[in-house]
């Protein structure tokens, strides 16, 4: 099963960089270099971590999106997608 949602993100990610765009939080976050997406990655992930622990589901859910969405602009910054990630966990479960 695939989450198409996460596929239709990365295209809207992939578009924004490629448009360059100075107003596109996207693009900023793409061009400030992989040390600050991956800051921001590390941010967010600790976000949910909090969420889960005292903030309940709602939040942990608008976390867990947050960081799924920096993860895939990480993933785009170093020339990984979505589909790399997923042949990984594919070869785990064999």
């Amino acid at each position: 099963m695939t989450c198409q949602v996460l596929e239709k993100l990365e295209g809207v990610i992939r578009r924004r960089i490629a448009e360059g765009n100075p107003q596109s939080y996207t693009y900023r976050l793409y061009s400030s270099g992989i040390p600050a997406v991956a800051r921001k990655v590390g941010e967010e992930a600790v976000e949910v971590a909090v969420a889960a622990l005292s903030e309940g589901r709602e939040r942990v859910v608008a976390e867990a999106a947050d960081l799924l969405y920096h993860l895939l602009v990480l993933l785009n910054s170093l020339g990984l997608s979505l589909a790399d990630v997923c042949g990984e966990l594919e070869r785990r479960m064999k």
